[in-house]
């Protein structure tokens, strides 16, 4: 609490996490973002770790049973799958993260430029991220990695294709009220030039919707790459990537050799449900300032 002199202490301006932890409680906050994070951080030191190589083959060790050499067991192509099962959430992590943010970085100021100014700029690009949307993604995905090559990059492009038209029609529904507000109004008067106002004023107040959908939709980008990837069309073999993994392991599931895909799938859904948490916990601010 700051306190100036000679006048009434001015309480400060609670930070964020505390924000989500008197909207959610402070142990379902703790426990979703750490966990999480953790996640996060074994991906980013997978390469530090003292975890085999995820990426060479060894064909005499192939679908061996989870063991203390070899805790998560070994694949079909012999490689070790916790290794591969921790190498992958830097693969699956990065490309979801890279393809909402250019997503949002495309997407958002679009959706800010359509509310601000409205017209007919505002129906073009309203057109537009409807006929984005009306494409099936998972179908459109499968047709353009066919023609043009399942590189990582294309992956990203696809999916980012997607996110644009959520971005730009979330941030012009919060873009319309605020056109009339005070603080836009002063910057009008100051002025400043409509695109000052709206890359200034506008866009930077549109940021809290922004971040309570980004977990979601980096929940829903990585679902996408496992579904891409175990049809065959995503991140290729032997990078390590959850649903080639799964994939590579499903038929032997029959066979009892569970792990190969059930490990993998584990991590993809435990990751996807913790993105879906901090997402609502996001939302729950939201929700409290609206």
């Amino acid at each position: 609490m700051k306190v100036l002199a000679g006048e009434q202490a001015i309480p400060e301006r609670p930070s964020l996490l505390q924000r989500m932890m008197r909207a959610n409680g402070p142990m379902r906050v703790r426990l979703n973002i750490g966990l999480l994070l953790l996640i996060v951080l074994l991906g980013l030191l997978a390469p530090l770790l003292p975890l085999h190589d995820p990426v060479r083959p060894n064909p005499l060790n192939r679908f061996k049973a989870p063991s203390l050499e070899h805790p998560f067991g070994t694949d079909g192509n012999g490689m070790d799958v916790l290794s591969r099962t921790i190498h992958a959430i830097r693969t699956d992590f990065a490309l979801a993260i890279s393809s909402v943010a250019l997503g949002i970085v495309v997407g958002a100021p679009l959706g800010a430029l359509s509310g601000y100014f409205g017209g007919r700029l505002d129906s073009v690009i309203t057109r537009i991220t409807e006929v984005f949307q009306g494409f099936p993604q998972i179908l459109f995905g499968m047709a353009v990695l066919a023609a043009a090559g399942n590189t990582m990059v294309n992956l990203v492009l696809i999916l980012a294709f997607y996110n644009v038209p959520v971005y730009s029609k979330m941030v012009r529904s919060v873009t319309l009220p605020l056109r009339e507000a005070d603080f836009v109004q002063a910057a009008r008067v100051a002025g400043n030039s409509p695109l000052s106002v709206v890359f200034r004023h506008v866009l930077p107040n549109t940021l809290v919707p922004v971040f309570s959908q980004l977990p979601l939709s980096c929940a829903y980008a990585a679902q996408m790459i496992a579904g891409l990837s175990f049809i065959g069309l995503g991140v290729a073999i032997p990078t390590p990537e959850w649903g080639s993994m799964i994939q590579l392991g499903a038929n032997q599931l029959v066979f009892g050799k569970w792990w190969a895909s059930i490990f993998p799938g584990l991590a993809l859904f435990i990751s996807v449900w913790l993105l879906n948490n901090v997402s609502d916990l996001f939302g729950s601010l939201v929700v409290r300032r609206a």
